[in-house]
């Protein structure tokens, strides 16, 4: 039995034709939908739904708890009030093809005696990282050691990969983290995993946990036969064939630039701190390069929000070092 998951924010209009079909599924027994603080709209989409799909259960939270904290309450109410098997966590702008379920569920249960230490992911082809290590056998880009963000001056010369790690036998490949989009979780698995770090509060908390598990001795395995399209970009895929710190400067929005640039700068001095001098000139030259962008754009103040996500993200990594 399976619980399918959906996060929504805002006035964002969900599809209740997409999402009224993920509940189709024989194995579906909830459609359980989070959604942060939903404007009239939105409720009353929601409402018919649910009149519409009786699995359908819907929670409303009137402030905007961020995806964290949305998911985070996704997450607990399936272990305390859900008895499904697993949670099947799906942005509504995610739409998986119609064997995608049966094709999760038929790699979960070759790790049946494993579940416990073991999330799997659906293949969103649409991401270019999960693309070009399906269908070009390239390891996930992560940060090296003395990363500022994600930036090592070491990257320019050879891009820091992961290793490759595919199991021909049974078709997947093993990861070090997972988007939230297309995570497939074992009950078994939800004590092991623990919950997403809510001070994230955007962006990086579903790759902050997911790294955690794999460190502490868990298993994602990526599944490329199982398949989700992604029907709204990326936020890395906005505005076409761009670095991510031009796309940072240019174009996202500035709630989501400071959480992104804070939260991946805290996991590269938590977890890949390195050599204090190596980062110091990774964030120099960083830092260099936003600031160019942003005066050749007339995006200064851009940059300067970018500068102080930076010094944000090495301050959460510093009080995390004093705490332990």
């Amino acid at each position: 039995m399976i619980t399918i998951g959906i996060l929504g924010y805002g006035s964002r209009t969900p599809s209740a034709e997409t999402l009224a079909a993920l509940a189709n599924h024989s194995e579906v027994t909830t459609l359980l939908i989070v959604w942060n603080e939903p404007d009239t709209a939105v409720s009353a989409t929601l409402q018919r739904l649910k009149h519409t799909v009786p699995k359908t259960h819907i929670i409303e939270n009137v402030d905007n708890l961020g995806s964290a904290g949305g998911y985070k309450c996704l997450i607990e109410y399936f272990r305390n009030y859900e008895q499904s098997d697993y949670l099947f966590l799906l942005d509504d702008d995610l739409q998986p093809e119609s064997d995608c379920i049966d094709k999760l569920l038929r790699t979960a249960h070759s790790f049946s005696s494993n579940l416990d230490h073991t999330l799997l992911l659906a293949y969103r082809h649409k991401l270019p990282e999960m693309r070009e290590l399906v269908s070009m056998k390239l390891g996930i880009c992560r940060p090296k050691p003395g990363a500022c963000v994600a930036f090592h001056f070491m990257n320019l010369i050879k891009q820091h990969r992961e290793p490759v790690d595919y199991c021909e036998e049974k078709l997947f490949f093993n990861i070090e983290s997972a988007p939230w989009g297309g995570l497939f979780i074992p009950r078994a698995a939800l004590s092991f995993m623990g919950l997403p770090r809510e001070d994230f509060f955007l962006y990086a908390e579903d790759t902050e946990l997911t790294y955690r598990f794999t460190q502490n001795g868990g298993h994602v395995l990526l599944v490329p036969d199982a398949e989700i399209t992604d029907t709204q970009p990326a936020w890395n895929t906005v505005g076409g064939n761009m670095s991510n710190l031009r796309r940072r400067v240019l174009i996202l929005p500035e709630i989501k630039v400071f959480h992104e640039v804070r939260n991946r700068n805290f996991m590269a001095r938590h977890y890949f701190p390195g050599f204090l001098p190596t980062y110091w000139v990774n964030k120099f030259l960083f830092l260099a390069t936003a600031y160019f962008i942003g005066i050749t754009h007339r995006k200064f103040s851009r940059a300067l929000l970018i500068h102080q996500a930076v010094n944000a993200g090495e301050r959460m990594a510093e009080k995390e070092a004093r705490t332990k």
